[in-house]
């Protein structure tokens, strides 16, 4: 075998080496799972229902993204899914009978059997879980069971966004998709917001295929790294990279998310941002929730987010105590989870994805890779993310960063001033947070000269009810505008210390 795609060598890239966009090709060509196509896994499932997520084609020319909230949905067969996407003709009659999609013009709407885990999708089919082998990537104990599945037809969209936890490797099985990756330093840039809420994720409302640069003036000073996956390639997302997903064909991909140090620290974030979006969104009416509360999101009562605090904060308290503070990291622990959402089963319900315990097989030490091919780190990257090409083999290739012009030249949009790369808190030498306001003063929270006492607008019975539409109306542009600030991640963060800190002193 060349060393060079030794698992223990790729393992190794993978978890300490690389921290930019990477594209590996050629090394599942051999998974079983390489000959899967839409028609294939339709033989597989049978009658088996799935949840589809139906976009516009035309939301590209949006002035913001299509939310999630803004699609239809339907839950209908696979079987269905490829009748659609197969269906000739135009005329009215062939948009009839059993089938839901066939409502739906292909030429203006997309469809997307997305982010299904596979262990539940295809549970009783264990060859179709072991046909994916991540364990060519070193992960000894991976496959199927710990990976979701993404099948979509063309125009199919996924929403600007990073992951709170973990890195993560998508396999192209079938058909091409585009990627835009951003580093994490660019997020102010990229006006990032937990509004949709949705654990784990922290969303973008700029659509990349359609930037505003008078709304978000900021965003033409990023620099996107750009690729377009074939199949047979497999992308590897570091920790915290923005992304914008889009079909380009049918396509069918697969992805794992790697599980990292600082999810111990991102789990404790979490958990303190779902206890207040869940206490703000309690407040608001179902239009509120429809709009601000993703689709696949769930509330949870006071009681269980107060026990998922409680234990997030004392497995971060417990782990420090064990290795020491958290830095920001450049890379993963070795660690596994099976989804990018991996918080605490509070109570005795089900956790709301599957579970994968840590096997020792999936942790290589540093005496293994002995063996292994030299690799530079973090400086074999210039700050473009170009890397000599000696530096890697052949068959791994940095995704380009094509800076803040591809912008001018692509989208005739006139770069702004430069991307703040630096986040608002900065970690003092003692390991304490400082978060800093715009005039470079310590912001104090909960201090005191808040109103307590409002006093009761009186209006006039003729204008009783549009005075009351107009009311509702405010009300929920300031609960949006508070739901948006309180869960800011930089917020959260100083959140965060202050909780830990005033939980250690009553302990």
């Amino acid at each position: 075998m060349d060393s060079s795609k030794d698992p223990k060598y790729l393992h190794k890239l993978v978890m300490h080496d690389i921290d930019k966009p990477v594209v590996f090709h050629g090394l599942i060509q051999n998974w079983p799972a390489s000959e899967w196509t839409p028609e294939l896994l339709t033989s597989v499932l049978g009658d088996k229902e799935v949840k589809i997520r139906i976009g516009l084609k035309e939301a590209k020319q949006w002035e913001s993204t299509q939310w999630e909230a803004d699609c239809s949905y339907e839950t209908t067969t696979l079987t269905n899914f490829c009748s659609w996407l197969n269906q000739s003709g135009d005329k009215p009659q062939d948009r009839r009978g059993d089938n839901p999609l066939l409502q739906y013009d292909p030429e203006k709407y997309w469809c997307y059997v997305d982010y299904k885990y596979m262990a539940q999708l295809f549970e009783d089919h264990p060859d179709i879980l072991q046909a994916i082998k991540w364990s060519d990537f070193g992960f000894e104990t991976r496959d199927g069971k710990q990976s979701t599945i993404w099948i979509g037809s063309e125009g199919a969209t996924t929403p600007g966004h990073y992951d709170t936890y973990g890195c993560n490797l998508v396999a192209q099985i079938y058909g091409r998709k585009k990627w835009h990756l951003f580093p994490p330093s660019q997020s102010a840039a990229l006006y990032q917001t937990r509004i949709p809420y949705e654990e784990s994720s922290v969303f973008s409302p700029i659509n990349i295929s359609k930037p505003d640069s008078t709304k978000y003036p900021q965003f033409t000073s990023t620099t996107p790294y750009i690729v377009t996956l074939d199949p047979g390639d497999v992308l590897f997302v570091p920790h915290h990279w923005w992304h914008f997903v889009e079909t380009m064909e049918t396509s069918i991909s697969v992805n794992t998310w790697i599980e990292m140090e600082t999810d111990h620290k991102d789990r404790f974030h979490e958990a303190i941002t779902r206890m207040l979006a869940s206490g703000i969104l309690s407040s608001a009416g179902n239009d509120g929730k429809s709009k601000w509360l993703n689709p696949t999101e769930e509330l949870y009562d006071s009681a269980t987010n107060l026990m998922c605090l409680k234990k997030a904060n004392e497995s971060l308290l417990q782990h420090q105590q064990s290795t020491g503070p958290i830095s920001t990291p450049h890379q993963p622990s070795a660690l596994s989870m099976s989804a990018k959402s991996s918080h605490y089963s509070c109570d005795d319900q089900q956790e709301s994805t599957p579970s994968h315990q840590v096997d020792n097989d999936e942790k290589v030490s540093a005496a293994s890779l002995s063996d292994s091919p030299p690799v530079k780190r973090k400086k074999s990257f210039d700050s473009h993310g170009i890397i000599d090409d000696s530096v890697l083999p052949d068959f791994i290739t940095p995704v380009p960063c094509l800076g803040h012009a591809y912008w001018k030249q692509n989208y005739h949009l006139d770069a702004s001033s430069s991307v703040e790369e630096h986040n608002m808190n900065t970690e003092t030498s003692s390991g304490e947070t400082t978060f800093a306001s715009e005039n470079n003063i310590d912001l104090k929270l909960g201090s005191k000269g808040c109103v307590h006492e409002v006093e009761a607008q009186k209006f006039n019975a003729g204008d009783a009810n549009q005075n009351q539409r107009n009311s509702g109306e405010m009300d929920d542009n300031i609960l949006k505008i508070f739901l948006e600030s309180v869960t800011d991640p930089e917020v959260v963060k100083h959140i965060g210390v202050v909780f830990s800190k005033k939980m250690k002193e009553t302990a």
